[in-house]
């Protein structure tokens, strides 16, 4: 809950006033009503039209800013809003992109997925929907009642603890009936299946089993409906004693303003004022019981999100620290990664700024695991140091890498690069196509860089792609690149070619490189056997 209070702190200015001004709209209600009740009382005993200007100009008043009042609430509720949820969801995925796979493998995806979507709205609906309409009509309860009580006290007292008492109970009886455990379960359900048919669609069609797929996913919809249905019910008892402790109220009001009119307490023009007002006194209140029916389920899922928020605070000082360093060594000690039924040899070396590890192996010699180890994707027996210090999640800012099967959007070519270095400028782009040799090919398409690639990169042949990945790759500047097979698909002397400019380009940087054809750039050659010692050339 602190981690979620420290991203409500920039807006709560945003939320107090849009929580100021829904209150006021709904005070702008009260005074459109009782302006209205005392017009038309006083109309029925013919005064000269001067005596009802002042309520005509009331009465217009209150019912434009009503509107107004209403509109600019919205506004700066939802700009709070959102931006609290923006900043949520931008911790939570950053949070998430320090995981390894182990983390991921531990975690259902449907719950996952919930989190990251429904969980994260359900967290802003507790400022939106729930603390904001509480607020609105407290502030609309405490304009209705100062006017009763300007009118005849007695009254005002009266309604003044039934109004308490329903903007306490009501909200109450609505958050205890309304378990939300079943529903937040299926929801689960319904994410994992929807991912499911998503993944297995081609393979549902070509043996036929999508009804399958799909009659699951109707099941966890019923389920949803199910418990939603239990939960409105839940939620119309909440509503119900509303319209009790409404009703109470009324009669209260009609009781003191009779009252007070034979005791002469109370002009017979204010009998009707005091008469409705309950009703916009408590209109406010009627929101509540949808709103907090949900406050269970927005508990459940802040304690979801808390645990990320938490580990990214902790972590937030050190990761920075770590992603300002310029030079990087990397000490492998004994490195071996696990990769079931191999058995791999033991590296030991290390590689400085300025200087390149090429890693060299027949498939299967734990070339990409040991990358992956690296990057925190498999573990390892021996050990890692950056630095000095022992490999670790906050350590991956330093990294910038190009795997074998890296990923090329479907969309331009342009913004395929621009991944690599948001603000590049086109000068920039031009200069490292012309690194992987792209530039000419690039410049005779109809659409030149602004071409799209196609869905994984369909548009282009597998050499083309590679240039692709390699050149957005170059566009990063990070202390520490490392390269997985970045040559493939390329002919022997053009790899050698652009091999040649991208040691020059990254001369200042670590750099590592895994492949499997010799390479004719300087640096340290470590060639991986399936047993025994590494061979250092």
């Amino acid at each position: 809950m602190k981690s979620l209070l420290s991203i409500l702190k920039p807006n709560w200015r945003g939320l107090a006033l849009g929580g100021l001004l829904g209150g006021l709209s709904l005070g702008a209600a009260v005074g459109l009503l009782a302006a209205s009740a005392w017009l038309i009382s006083m109309a029925a005993t013919r005064p000269p039209i001067l005596v009802l200007q002042v309520a005509i100009v009331a009465v217009r008043f209150f019912g434009l800013s009503r509107g107004t009042l209403k509109y600019a609430s919205r506004i700066a509720e939802h700009d709070a809003a959102l931006k609290i949820q923006s900043s949520l969801r931008i911790r939570i995925y950053e949070q998430i992109s320090n995981f390894l796979p182990a983390n991921f493998v531990k975690l259902n995806r449907g719950n996952l997925l919930s989190q990251i979507i429904n969980d994260v709205e359900l967290v802003q609906d507790l400022w939106l929907r729930v603390m904001m309409p509480w607020i609105n009509a407290l502030i609309a309860g405490v304009c209705g009642i100062g006017i009763i009580y300007f009118l005849l006290p007695s009254a005002a007292n009266a309604i003044s603890l039934i109004f308490l008492a329903a903007i306490f109970l009501v909200p109450l009886a609505a958050s205890i009936m309304t378990p939300q455990h079943n529903e937040r379960e299926s929801e689960a359900q319904l994410f994992s299946q929807v991912m499911q048919v998503a993944e297995s669609a081609n393979e549902a069609l070509v043996f036929n089993f999508q009804e399958e797929l799909l009659q699951d996913m109707e099941l966890a919809q019923c389920n949803i409906a199910a418990a939603q249905e239990v939960s409105a019910k839940r939620a119309g008892y909440a509503s119900a004693l509303h319209m009790i402790f409404l009703g109470i109220a009324s009669l209260a009001a009609l009781y003191f303003a009779a009252k007070g009119f034979i005791d002469k307490d109370l002009a017979g023009v204010n009998v009707a004022v005091i008469a409705l007002l309950p009703l916009v006194i408590f209109e406010g209140v009627g929101n509540l019981p949808t709103a907090f029916a949900q406050l269970s389920k927005i508990v459940e899922a802040t304690k979801n999100l808390d645990p990320y928020l938490e580990a990214l605070t902790a972590g937030d000082s050190a990761k920075t620290s770590m992603s300002l360093a310029q030079n990087v060594t990397i000490k492998f000690q004994d490195v071996n990664p696990i990769i079931a039924e191999a058995n791999c040899a033991p590296l030991t070396t290390t590689v400085t700024p300025g200087e390149t590890l090429i890693i060299m192996g027949k498939s299967g010699s734990g070339k990409s695991s040991l990358l992956n180890s690296i990057l925190g994707f498999a573990p390892f027996t021996g050990r890692i140091e950056i630095n000095g210090e022992e490999l670790g999640a906050k350590h991956k800012d330093l990294f910038s890498v190009l795997l074998q099967d890296d990923y090329l959007f479907a969309t331009s070519i342009r913004e395929n690069l621009l991944i690599g270095k948001p603000e590049a400028t086109d000068r920039e782009l031009d200069q490292i196509l012309e690194v992987v040799e792209l530039s000419d090919l690039i410049h005779k398409l109809p659409d030149g860089i602004d071409t799209h690639v196609g869905p994984l990169g369909y548009n282009f042949s597998g050499g083309e792609k590679q240039r692709m990945k390699l050149a957005r790759l170059l566009l990063r500047n990070t202390p520490v690149f490392i390269l997985d097979e970045p040559f493939e698909f390329l002919d022997a002397r053009q790899g050698a070619r652009i091999a040649n400019k991208v040691s020059r380009i990254l001369a200042t940087k670590t750099l590592i490189i895994v492949s499997h054809l010799e390479m004719s750039i300087p640096g340290k050659v470590i060639t991986l056997i399936n047993a025994g010692a590494p061979r250092q050339d």
